[in-house]
Protein backbone atom coordinates (compact mmCIF):
# COMPACT_ATOMS: atom_id res chain seq x y z
CA UNK A 1 0.00 0.00 0.00
CA UNK A 2 1.41 3.23 -0.88
CA UNK A 3 1.07 6.46 1.25
CA UNK A 4 -0.35 9.68 -0.30
CA UNK A 5 1.95 12.30 -0.58
CA UNK A 6 0.49 15.78 0.33
CA UNK A 7 0.79 18.66 -2.48
CA UNK A 8 4.01 20.32 -0.49
CA UNK A 9 5.53 16.49 -1.00
CA UNK A 10 4.38 16.11 -4.48
CA UNK A 11 6.03 19.33 -5.74
CA UNK A 12 8.93 19.07 -3.52
CA UNK A 13 9.93 15.88 -5.21
CA UNK A 14 9.29 17.41 -8.61
CA UNK A 15 11.86 20.12 -8.15
CA UNK A 16 14.04 17.47 -6.31
CA UNK A 17 14.26 15.05 -9.90
CA UNK A 18 14.00 18.44 -12.25
CA UNK A 19 16.26 20.55 -10.68
CA UNK A 20 19.38 20.33 -8.53
CA UNK A 21 20.54 22.38 -5.39
CA UNK A 22 21.34 26.18 -6.80
CA UNK A 23 19.33 25.71 -9.54
CA UNK A 24 17.40 27.72 -10.74
CA UNK A 25 13.55 27.79 -12.64
CA UNK A 26 10.21 29.51 -13.56
CA UNK A 27 6.75 29.42 -12.45
CA UNK A 28 6.23 28.92 -16.36
CA UNK A 29 8.59 26.17 -15.48
CA UNK A 30 6.43 24.52 -12.44
CA UNK A 31 3.47 25.45 -14.86
CA UNK A 32 4.46 22.59 -17.43
CA UNK A 33 3.53 20.41 -14.67
CA UNK A 34 -0.03 21.21 -14.52
CA UNK A 35 -1.29 18.18 -16.16
CA UNK A 36 0.30 15.81 -13.89
CA UNK A 37 -0.97 17.56 -10.98
CA UNK A 38 -4.81 17.55 -12.69
CA UNK A 39 -3.83 13.80 -12.79
CA UNK A 40 -3.11 13.42 -9.14
CA UNK A 41 -5.96 15.73 -8.04
CA UNK A 42 -8.87 15.17 -10.65
CA UNK A 43 -11.03 17.18 -8.50
CA UNK A 44 -8.90 20.24 -8.23
CA UNK A 45 -9.98 23.01 -11.52
CA UNK A 46 -7.03 25.66 -9.49
CA UNK A 47 -3.98 24.02 -10.27
CA UNK A 48 -1.86 27.00 -11.26
CA UNK A 49 -3.49 28.88 -8.16
CA UNK A 50 -2.50 25.88 -6.22
CA UNK A 51 0.40 25.40 -7.22
CA UNK A 52 1.57 29.15 -6.63
CA UNK A 53 0.43 28.26 -3.10
CA UNK A 54 2.39 25.44 -2.72
CA UNK A 55 5.66 27.11 -3.95
CA UNK A 56 5.13 29.80 -1.25
CA UNK A 57 4.95 26.59 1.38
CA UNK A 58 8.09 25.16 0.40
CA UNK A 59 9.37 28.75 0.06
CA UNK A 60 8.70 28.94 4.04
CA UNK A 61 10.10 26.01 4.69
CA UNK A 62 13.34 26.84 3.61
CA UNK A 63 13.78 24.23 0.63
CA UNK A 64 12.94 26.99 -2.44
CA UNK A 65 13.62 30.91 -2.39
CA UNK A 66 12.22 33.20 -4.36
CA UNK A 67 15.03 34.71 -6.81
CA UNK A 68 12.99 37.85 -8.17
CA UNK A 69 9.14 39.23 -8.54
CA UNK A 70 9.17 37.99 -11.65
CA UNK A 71 8.62 34.13 -11.04
CA UNK A 72 12.29 32.65 -10.62
CA UNK A 73 12.81 30.09 -7.78
CA UNK A 74 15.81 29.04 -6.57
CA UNK A 75 16.21 25.34 -5.15
CA UNK A 76 17.95 25.13 -1.61
CA UNK A 77 17.28 21.74 -0.45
Amino acid sequence: MCALMTWDEELAQVIRKRWRIGGSFSLEDIYKYEEYFSGLHPRNHNIQQKLRQILQHLRDRDIIEFVDDSGTYRRLL
